[in-house]
């Protein structure tokens, strides 16, 4: 087969960028979070209520919406800093805001700040660059307001997953979708890494079911963290083990 105007460009292009050790590659949109959440959304069942955790500005809300329209959504963020991009999408279209972290009871934490903000993360101690941020479980959360399930639950929290899942433990029991960042090292002491994740949620009746975003480490190119899709062992898709 003849090669496209194109894909002549982009060869003649990493004749160039070979030395420097670059590449061009085509850009692979089946593993980007759109497709994992269109995925899901066609593979079913139907979210009634998402759950986000660490939910910076609201924009993977946002994505969500456009595939599960008729969910509500319940953001947990607890910078001050994304408190007013928030109430913007509370106004716009009915998301709840919980200016709390997740974790497995209700109280306070340290809170590292990120000066990007969207890498801050839940202190170890000693840890310097800290700000005192009020936690909130998601059982409560999901109690007091009256969320309907079945849930999806989304955590992007950098290492402290079990807490965040411990005090989710009623929610899960009617959830059908979770979606977690997770890691190819141990961010934290305590933290799973993500085959460690996949075997701790399956005991609980959870299999993983997609992939999206990989990021390589830029200092050596390894696999740094992803964003995994958990849906219940029972799921229509396990049924069948084959390829075809």
């Amino acid at each position: 087969m003849a090669e496209s105007l194109k894909q002549r460009l982009r060869r003649a292009a990493n004749c160039v960028f070979h030395p420097l050790g670059l590449h061009l590659a085509r850009r692979d949109r089946a593993f980007e979070m759109d497709g994992l959440l269109a995925r899901a959304a066609a593979h079913g069942p139907g979210i009634a209520t998402w759950i986000d955790v660490g939910a910076s500005d609201g924009s993977w809300s946002r994505r969500a919406r456009r595939h599960y329209p008729a969910a509500r959504f319940a953001l947990f963020e607890p910078l001050a800093e994304r408190q007013a991009a928030l109430a913007t999408l509370r106004a716009k279209f009915g998301f709840e805001i919980v200016a709390a972290a997740a974790g497995a009871a209700p109280g306070h934490v340290s809170f590292a700040i990120d000066p990007g903000l969207d890498g801050s993360w839940v202190a170890a101690p000693g840890t310097t660059g800290t700000r005192t941020v009020p936690v909130e479980t998601i059982d409560r959360v999901v109690q007091e307001r009256k969320l309907p399930g079945p849930f999806g639950v989304k955590l992007d929290t950098h290492g402290f997953e079990l807490p965040v899942l411990a005090g989710a433990a009623r929610t899960l029991e009617s959830a059908a979708l979770l979606v977690i960042e997770a890691y190819n090292f141990q961010l934290t002491p305590g933290s799973l890494r993500f085959h460690e994740l996949c075997a701790w949620l399956e005991a609980r009746g959870f299999r993983c079911l997609d992939l999206a975003d990989p990021m390589r480490r830029p200092r050596d190119g390894a696999l740094w963290q992803m964003d995994l899709a958990f849906a219940r062992a029972d799921h229509p898709v396990f049924a069948a083990s084959g390829y075809d």
